[in-house]
């Protein structure tokens, strides 16, 4: 097999013109570099250089070789590049498992920002219900996984990347949008649409309606904060979902308002401990902390 090394000794010595301005530039003695290239003779059975009037010159056969050697270092050079590249973050291939509520949100909104300041890196999100991510990123299918419950009993890595709370979606002409903060007894008379109880959310709505002692009935309930939403203009409904659905411009005409009593969310990274980080996973993954935390801000400011 072919030394690359010696095929780099050979290609300098062409480009310098000289055995002793090449053994400079690859600070190599001139001793080792005329051997390099007997060697390289040797295993090629070319002669690649001659002696005339003192002078070393390029055999037609060197001549003829160079191109190949140009094109065998430009890939080289390639890889080294994307080495460099891959090391600083700037390419790559990020793969994704979210629960689809954050898919469509903070890590949508986190792609568009990341893929503008790296062109050249690939993503591939799954939209999957939670079960289905704990999964993946257990089986080291993705590089990370996001969810939006308490995290499953797993040896799975957990960070959190926000504190957030649910909130009411409904449509900007509704009556109760006059309201900055929307409590069960407002809530009383109108359709009420939200997740199952059998979800975390679902159950912490249906005690927080029970402890006011006002009646908790839902219109319609989805695992989907999308579908939710969709559904609010056509049942004259209010949705109680997370607030990161409307960090786009999917639903122009809906609305969110607090609600209270507070009922957290707390959207977590979960991370195999098989499959290391690599640097441009590890900056993704601030991109989405820093789109869910500006989204949590827009709700502070809220009263």
């Amino acid at each position: 097999m072919l030394n690359v090394r010696h095929l780099e000794i050979f290609r300098t010595v062409v480009q310098t013109g000289s055995v002793s301005a090449a053994g400079r530039m690859l600070y190599i003695s001139q001793p080792a570099v005329t051997k390099t290239l007997r060697l390289l003779e040797g295993e090629l059975g070319l002669t690649l250089f001659q002696r005339v009037k003192g002078r070393l010159v390029c055999t037609p056969e060197a001549d003829a070789l160079m191109p190949e050697v140009e094109r065998l270092f430009g890939s080289v050079e390639s890889v080294r590049q994307a080495a460099l590249e891959i090391r600083q973050g700037v390419r790559g291939r990020i793969t994704v498992a979210s629960v689809s509520t954050l898919s469509m949100s903070v890590v949508a909104q986190a792609v568009d920002v990341f893929h503008r300041r790296h062109p050249q890196v690939q993503f591939d999100v799954r939209a999957l219900p939670t079960r289905h991510v704990v999964e993946y990123v257990g089986t080291s299918q993705v590089d990370m996984g996001i969810i939006d419950v308490p995290t499953p009993a797993t040896s799975l890595e957990v960070e959190e990347i926000c504190k957030s709370e649910v909130v009411c979606v409904l449509h900007c002409d509704h009556p109760l949008a006059r309201h900055a903060r929307l409590t069960p007894e407002l809530l009383a008379d109108w359709p009420v649409i939200t997740f199952a109880d059998d979800t975390f959310t679902g159950f912490r709505l249906r005690e927080a309606f029970r402890e006011r002692g006002i009646a908790y009935e839902t219109a319609l309930v989805s695992n989907s904060t999308g579908t939710l939403c969709a559904m609010v203009q056509a049942l004259n409904a209010v949705a109680l979902v997370d607030h990161f659905i409307l960090m786009g411009s999917a639903f122009p005409q809906l609305v969110m308002r607090r609600f209270s009593p507070r009922i957290d969310m707390q959207p977590r990274f979960l991370f195999s401990p098989m499959r290391p980080r690599s640097a441009i996973v590890a900056q993704f993954a601030d991109a989405i902390r820093a789109a869910a935390l500006a989204a949590v801000r827009r709700l502070s400011r809220m009263k």
